[in-house]
């Protein structure tokens, strides 16, 4: 009966659990200072090695620079997620993300990856489900795991005694009115080696969500694309492309809901979080700033959206947020007719979208196998993935995704090819970047 008891509290957890809401980041691998496209600036040049399977990589379908400088690469014909410093290298203390599975030991084929700044690195499979693996919680280890608290309500003085199983677990949890005057903890060695691994962040099949979310279907979601914002908001972002009867083409906030409390082998004791549904930021539409069969979404440091689509009428678009009322309200950053990034003839089929620090424009293009990269302002500036700026035959095969880091290195996932492409500015070359001869 105790062993019973023990596997459905584990089940229960991994469900409730997802990531922590202390951890420093490191300091960033690079030190280049940031920079605007400018005078002088002349053509993209391709980096040498590809990395293609001598670095593990079969079909590289996703990639994203983390905020350490790290790169994540999500392969989904090998069921895992590559990580890879910006020299090539496989860091240690990632292996948790090879191989993935699911609760029900069923693999999980990422589509699209991205991390926050606590270090939880998020991941999607085309469903309606969002996936965490926690870095900083396998780096430093977890002693032990809350099972129940006592609570104490502020203002009458009542107390009372909840378990992590029950059903009023999060309600007091996240109740102002309720404070934990003390707490119970597990180190269960089972429960612990769960919450190390992948596993559920949120569901739309969940009964809350459905409930948060009345007007849309979020267990039919088919989450196409996914994005952390880059400060500590306790949020993220995913596009739903499920369609349907009712046009379900959107984009969602997912917030944060305090979930466990973990002592970790620091000594810190931290909050760990389960995703709720927030509210959809912007629906479909057939003009700029809606939304029509999206694919990729990414997010700046002012949280501004950038996403593409393939339904009408523009493949690219730019949303800004005014945050001001008790609701987000988000209108187009770009125009029609004014500006070059809202100019359908510049795509055929924009896979991915990437945004740098300086919010330049990175769209890698499927059909045109090249890199379209556009200023702040949405003026084209130049295209990467040709061996001069007088090529005309691209170097790619099957380019599906983009990433850039801070030094302006372009990184290209080829899915035929099984391999990452990477792209500089010719003037603007490291003694340590190599050219393609």
């Amino acid at each position: 009966m105790m062993i019973k008891y023990k596997f459905s509290l584990i089940v229960i957890i991994i469900c409730f659990i997802s990531c922590v809401d202390k951890f420093v980041i490191p300091d960033e691998i690079n030190d280049d200072s940031n920079s605007s496209f400018g005078a002088g600036d002349t053509t993209y040049l391709q980096l040498t090695p590809i990395w293609d399977e001598a670095y593990g990589l079969n079909e590289p379908i996703e990639i994203s620079i983390i905020q350490d400088g790290r790169i994540l690469v999500a392969d989904s014909s090998q069921s895992s997620i590559f990580v890879l410093d910006q020299d090539g290298d496989s860091p240690s203390g990632f292996d948790g993300l090879q191989s993935l599975l699911d609760d029900e030991g069923d693999p999980i084929y990422p589509i699209d990856v991205d991390a926050d700044k606590k270090m939880n690195i998020f991941f999607i499979d085309g469903s309606q489900r969002i996936f965490i693996w926690n870095h900083y919680w396998n780096s430093v280890g977890i002693n032990s795991v809350s099972t129940s608290a006592n609570f104490i309500h502020s203002y009458t003085g009542v107390d009372t005694t909840i378990l992590v199983s029950s059903v009023n677990w999060l309600t007091f949890l996240n109740n102002t009115a309720w404070q934990i005057s003390s707490v119970i903890y597990s180190n269960n060695q089972m429960l612990i080696d769960s919450l190390l691994g992948p596993h559920l962040f949120y569901d739309g099949r969940d009964e809350k969500n459905a409930y948060l979310d009345p007007f849309n279907q979020p267990d039919s979601s088919q989450f196409t694309g996914i994005s952390s914002p880059a400060d500590d908001e306790n949020m993220i972002f995913v596009t739903d492309n499920y369609g349907g009867l009712n046009q379900q083409y959107r984009i969602i906030q997912i917030d944060f809901q305090k979930s466990l409390l973990l002592a970790l082998a620091s000594g810190d004791t931290v909050w760990a979080f389960t995703g709720e549904f927030g509210e959809s930021l912007v629906g479909y539409g057939t003009g700029a700033g809606t939304v029509s069969e999206p694919l990729s979404l990414d997010v700046d440091y002012n949280g501004n959206l950038y996403y593409t689509q393939t339904g009408d009428y523009f493949p690219v678009h730019m949303i800004i947020p005014n945050l001001s009322g008790d609701f987000s309200i988000y209108s187009s950053g770009f125009q029609p007719n004014n500006d070059d990034i809202m100019n359908a003839d510049y795509f055929s089929k924009p896979l991915d979208i990437a945004v740098d620090n300086n919010q330049q424009m990175y769209i890698v293009d499927n059909d045109l196998k090249h890199v379209s990269v556009f200023n702040s302002s949405g003026s084209f500036f130049k295209y990467a993935g040709y061996t001069s700026s007088n090529d005309t035959v691209p170097i790619m095969t099957d380019p599906v995704a983009v990433t850039v880091d801070d030094r302006g290195v372009i990184y290209v996932c080829d899915k035929t090819e099984g391999a990452i492409f990477r792209y500089k500015l010719s003037n603007s070359l490291d003694e340590d970047i190599i050219p393609e001869e």
